[in-house]
This record gives C-alpha cells, structure tokens and sequence, in this order.
C-alpha cells in the first residue's frame, strides 16, 4: 500500500506549495558560496559559543585544534540521511560501511579506529549521546543526521573539553535551536527506490510573556525502507526508524536583572531493522552480492531510545557567562540474530567458524533433524544520567583573554540479559524448535561513575594566540556477573573493580599572518577508558599537529599534518568485529598513526553573473602502522608483528563538491573515493582475499525552487551503480547499496 501512498503524499505536498513563478529572491550560489568557505573562517560566533565544540571561542583562530562545522545550508543540500554520506566531505575522518544506511555507523577521526565509533567521543547538544560513554561506549544508536541543523567534527588538541575518548577527536550533532528556527513550519517528503521513504515535520511557536520570552518546538521524523538486499523466501530486509524531540524554551525578558534562560528537551527514537552479520562467500558475492542466506532471515534489531537534557544558560556580564545541564538517557536493544550453529553432538560453533572453515552450507539448506541453528538475543539496556557546567570568562581590552572551564559528574551502565534459540532452516524458513533460558548467554551489570574537570585559557598577545589546557578524569569501574542460570539474580554476583585517574594536559598555538592567513600547531595527550578490568590499563597516546588555514576573497583552504602515537592499544570483544561479543576491553601494543589533510573551496565563476559554481575538495592520506609485536584475541589485530599496518582504515579518502547553480536551480554533485582497506594486521600488499574494495562513487541531486516557501528535488545515488565489498567482518562479504533515485519536496511556512 504505502509504494502507492508516498507519491501520492508528494502530490499533495506540491499542490499545497502553489503553482511555481519566477524568483527575485537572493540566488542559490549565495548560501552554497558561504557554506564552502565559511568551514574555515567568518564563523558566526553564535555557533560555535553555545553548544559549539569551539567552547566560547569567537571565531577558528581561538580554536586550538581542527574544527570543521557542517552548517545547515552544507545539510540541505544534498538531503542526506545516512550520516556516513555526511561526514565523508569531512578530511580525517575514517569510515567503515555495514548495512548501507548508516544505521550503525563506523566512525574513526585520524586513524584511530572505527570499530562502532567507540573511540571518539559522541554528543547531542553538547551532552554525551553514546549508549553508555564510559562503559560501552559502541554505537549501537547514533543520532538521526536527518533532523539535525548542523554538525560539528573536531581534531586535535581542542580534545581537552571533551571525554572521556580523547584519542582521535569529537562529533557534535546540533538540533535546531528555537530562536534559530527560520520558520514556524516546516514539511519535508521524501521517496526513494526500494520502497525507501521519509517524513519530516517541525513546528516552531514562540511569544512574549510579562517576564520573558517563550518558544516551544516539537520535531518528528519517519524514515525507512523495504531494504535493497533479498532473502530466498521474500521475508523483509528493511528497516523502518521514528525520531521525535520536543523542547520548551523561556529566555529572561531583557529588563530582568539577570539574563538567563532555561530549555527543557524531550527526545524519543524508535527502531526496528532487519539486519544481519552474516555475509556472503567470495563465490556467492560475484553471483549475486545483494543476496542473504535464508538462515539469517530471522535476524532483526529492536531498539528505543529516551533522552531528557534540561539546560540552564546564564550571562552575568559581558566578562562571565556560563551554562548548566542535567541529563539522562535510556537506550534498550535485541539484535536477535544468527550466532552460530550446534551439531549432532551438541559442540557450537560459532558464526566466524562456519566461514572460516567453509561450513557456509548450512545457512542455505535444510538444517537436519539432530542439529540446529542458534540465534542469539543480545538482550542490553544501558543508562545515563549527568550533570554538566561550563562557562567563560573573559577580560583584558576588549575582553581578547578568556579561560573555558567545565566539569561533569556522571554515571551509565549496561545490563546484560541474553539467550540463544535453536532454529532449523526447512524450504528456506526458519522454524523455532528450542526456546533459550534468559540469562544463560550473558547475564551481568556493568557500569561507571565518573567526574571530570577541564579549564583552558586563550591568550592572545599581538598576532600570537596561546590556547593552554588541562583536563582530569576519575572513574570507578565496577560489573556484577550472575550465573547462567540464575536469571532471577537472587544470589550473590561476581563482583570486580577498577579506579583510573589520569590528567590530559594539551596546548594549542595560532599565529596569524600579515595576509590573515593562520598558522597553528597543537600538543595534547589523549585517552581511552579501561573499563572494569583491574589488569587493563588506559590507552594513552601523544597527539599533534601542524597546520595552515588560508583565506582570499573567492577561496579558502586548509592544510594539516599529523602525527599520533598510542601506548596499550585497547581493543573491545565486539561481535560486530568478529569476536564473541562479551564486550570486554583488552590491552594490545604500542601504534602510531600520520597523515595529511587537504582541504579546499572556491568559486570557479566568481565573475559570472548568472551562474554560480562552488567547488569543495578534501583529501586525507592516513599512515597507521603498530611499533610493537602482541598477540591479541581481538579478530583484526590476531598476531601482530611490529611494523604491521592497522586494519580497516583506508591510506587514501578524497572527497569532491561541485554545484553548478543559477538562481533558484541547482545541479549538487559529490563524488567520493577511498582505497582499500585491509581486514587484518599485516605487511604484505592485500590481495582480494584480505581487503575490501577500492570505492569510487557518485552521487547527484538536481534542487529546484517552486515558490518562496517550497522546495523539490530528485536525485540519484552511487549513479554509477558500482557494487564493491565494503566490509568483511564479522563474517562474510558485504556490499554497499547500489543505485538508488529519490525525490523529495520541503515547504516552510
């Protein structure tokens, strides 16, 4: 029914925009010009001052470290809504594909590891997003990139105001702001191919009042698709996401004594996908790479997540403002999917074996009568709850110095209930034959509690401005295991304990030219939390780098290069990387990871009347090698010699934009290409058996205005319908999404 009703709903979209007219209004190239260029310089201090990573600072030149902002008009114009699309117009930033939607996102920043971006540090709004952050950190919910006004990705040495991961850098998502909002109303409809669809709406009301001023918003989105790979029965492969948020604003009148607001913000998201970790063979990828293997047809993911952040915001003086927030998080999952599989005999064997020992077979036929395949319920609810205070204080003439300061208390936790079911695969269906007992595939409680503290200074004297800082983190570690079956927990768990406590001292340095153009380096030592094992140690590293920012009149760019050392690598027991998925933090070796970022935009018709083309291109080359020799149960790592490159990081990423515009019509094209990466430590040059795929891929979006109010769109990924393996763990080969054409239409009133 719904392939009917969504261009039906688009129809109807069109009809309330009006018939489309001729434009006066201000060109398109206006907002695609000053999005390309403003990525470096003129920022508006207002957003980068509030939520902002660059904590106060009036503008980049204050911010020690690489600061690239994602502004609304650069979100717009493609209409993404996987966040991995995003980010890779991003340099430093390393990505690692999975299900093709971006659903589970794979996020490293400067070679730091990409495992469910558990080594960067994650935030909504400037309040920590991850499952539980300190705990288990892993991205199994990432923040819908599709509702969000801007985006905000940080490097380097600016990592002192933001943890507990301080190794590789920081992603802050920003909700539209009420006083921002550019309208009381805004629709926005999307279809695609595959039966792909999104609903959007956000409605804005603010007044006056005897005290002050009010403003409410209330957001809500439904995206989904019907999948583009196929089962051998015709069960469902898609996915289907709800997000909503709603905040309630009051801002002090002006006459009022002290200026202050308050903002309460209520979220909710609700997901329910039918994914899978199981792959493909090599022989049944160049058959058919779409397909799956009717075992994994009962693998599902059914999560929701709450969140509650209430926020104060208070300005003293022109000297002294500060803001406070109190938050909490709830994140429940079941990824009940395909784990492994138990012979006549009763010994398991796990899913990664059946691949490795070339038991593939029985995935795709029928399973017999004495044996069974299991189907894991990974079973978790993890929670959050924090308070967190920041301020800035400036002085000096014309208030050019100021010290940022912040500290958080906060705890999460994890909770672990999990079984296996035993299915048998007859006519390509899955039928359950054996129920598990909860508990009895993991049962335990782990959690921390944490307080952190961070002050950092800008200094400016002349054309030299020095950002020192230092930031301290104290954590208690603790987990509670319960016997398999005990799944009531009356008696008493396993207990075990681990207290770390570590100082992050960093230093930035800017000089500007005579040209305004910026020199900058910076210096900080970063951090990875141990978790609750009493014989883990942190991950530490040694973080710098060099940069170069210019600024003309019709183009702006930035250079940097980089160079990061890590002592007692941490790697997590993840399913997702092939391990048993118990989640527990090991220590590997020593590493080091360099590279360069190029970036640059500019105007290649600056002198053209009528026709505008804005051209944005990124390159990052990422050199990451281990120093030491370990062994490690960690699937990638296995037996590590020194001088093994890491795995799943790809040495060459470049990304381009270019619009060809002219008044309310606009062609956006990106195209993106990164080489291939290796699946495993090691020396030699990887062959097919042992990489992914070099990628190389284009996508296009043709933007036209109807009327003041009303804007549509159609437009194409992966154009080229390339289809290469972008990932091979945990087990089997998987493809990215081919072709897809969609069209969309946004009206505000």
């Amino acid at each position: 029914m719904h392939r009917l009703f969504y261009p039906l709903h688009v129809a109807v979209l069109i009809l309330l925009c009006g018939e489309a007219k001729a434009q006066d209004s201000a060109p398109l190239s206006e907002d695609s010009i000053s999005a390309m260029l403003s990525q470096w310089h003129a920022l508006p201090e207002a957003s980068i001052e509030t939520v902002g990573l660059g904590a106060g600072a009036r503008g980049l030149d204050e911010v020690p470290g690489a600061l690239h902002v994602i502004s609304p008009a650069e979100l717009e114009r493609y209409a993404f809504t996987d966040p991995l699309r995003v980010l890779r117009a991003v340099s430093g930033v390393n990505i690692q594909e999975e299900d093709g939607y971006g659903l589970r996102p794979n996020i490293g920043l400067r070679g730091s590891g990409s495992e469910r971006s558990a080594r960067i540090t994650l935030m909504e709004d400037g309040v920590l997003m991850a499952p539980a952050p300190y705990t288990a950190p892993a991205a199994y919910y990432f923040p819908s990139i599709a509702r969000m006004s801007a985006v905000e990705v940080l490097k380097g040495s600016s990592q002192i105001a933001f943890g507990p991961q301080t190794a590789g850098g920081a992603i802050n998502l920003v909700t539209t702001a009420i006083d921002d909002a550019p309208s009381n109303v805004l629709l926005r409809s999307e279809i695609s191919g595959n039966g792909g669809h999104l609903r959007h709406i956000r409605l804005v009301h603010q007044w006056t009042g005897k005290k002050g001023k009010w403003g409410t918003l209330v957001e809500g989105m439904q995206l989904g698709s019907d999948g583009f790979k196929h089962l051998p029965g015709g069960q469902p492969t898609g996915f289907s996401k709800t997000d909503g948020i709603a905040k309630v604003r009051w801002t002090a009148a002006p006459e009022r004594r002290v200026a202050q607001s308050f903002q309460f913000k209520v979220g909710l998201v609700e997901e329910d996908s039918h994914e899978t970790y199981a792959g493909l063979t090599e022989a049944d990828f160049e058959a058919d790479p779409l397909a799956r293997y009717a075992a994994s047809a009962r693998d599902r993911m059914m999560a929701d997540q709450s969140q509650a952040v209430l926020r104060h915001e208070v300005t003293v003086s022109e000297r002294w403002k500060f803001e406070t927030d109190v938050y909490r998080t709830r994140f429940h999952r079941n990824w009940y999917k395909l784990d492994g599989y138990r012979d006549a005999s009763s010994e398991r064997t796990s899913l990664l074996s059946l691949y490795t020992s070339n038991q593939v077979e029985v995935l795709k036929s029928n399973t017999p009568e004495e044996e069974a395949l299991l189907l894991k319920a990974n079973n978790r609810w993890y929670g959050t709850r924090g308070v967190q205070h920041r301020g800035t204080f400036k002085w000096g003439a014309g208030s050019e110095q100021q010290v940022v300061y912040g500290a958080r208390f906060h705890s999460d936790w994890v909770d672990r209930f999990q079984w296996r079911d035993a299915y048998r695969l007859s006519d390509d269906q899955m039928r359950l034959v054996e129920a598990g007992t909860p508990g009895s595939a993991g049962n335990r409680i782990d959690g921390a509690r944490a307080f952190a503290g961070f002050v950092r200074a800008t200094l400016r004297h002349e054309r030299w401005t020095l950002t020192p800082g230092i930031r301290t983190e104290r954590m208690e570690f603790f987990r509670q295991s319960y016997a398999s079956h005990d799944g009531e927990r009356e008696s008493s768990p396993e207990e075990r304990n681990n207290a770390v406590h570590v100082w992050l001292p960093g230093v930035g340095l800017t000089y500007e030219l005579h040209n305004a153009d910026h020199l900058f380096l910076g210096v900080h030592r970063g951090f990875i939390p141990p978790g609750s094992a009493p014989n883990t140690l942190p991950e530490t590293s040694l973080n710098a780098e060099l940069g170069y920012r210019w600024s003309r009149e019709h183009s702006a760019g930035q250079l940097v290069a980089f160079h990061n050392t890590y002592a007692d690598l941490l790697g997590s027991d993840l399913t997702a990387t092939g391990g048993l998925g118990t989640g527990d933090l090991f220590n590997g070796g020593s590493a080091q990871t360099s590279g360069v970022e190029c970036e640059w935009a500019g105007e290649l018709a600056p002198n053209a009347a009528r026709i505008a083309l804005p051209l944005r291109l990124t390159y990052t080359y990422t050199r990451a090698m281990f120093t030491s020799a370990f062994e490690s149960d960690f699937g990638p790592w296995s037996v590590v010699e020194e001088g093994d490159f890491l795995p799943y990081l790809s040495p060459h990423q470049g990304n381009a934009q270019l619009s060809i515009i002219r008044g309310d019509y606009a062609l956006e094209l990106n195209a993106r290409y990164a080489s291939s990466m290796r699946v495993a430590a090691g020396q030699a040059k990887p062959n097919e058996a042992n990489a992914t795929d070099a990628v190389t891929v284009l996508d296009a979006l043709y933007r036209f205005g109807i009327n003041e109010q009303c804007t549509a769109y159609v437009g194409v990924n992966n154009a080229f319908n390339s289809t290469v393996v972008v990932a091979m763990r945990p087990a089997g080969l998987r493809p990215n999404m081919p072709r897809l054409f969609r069209a969309g239409l946004s009206i505000t009133l």
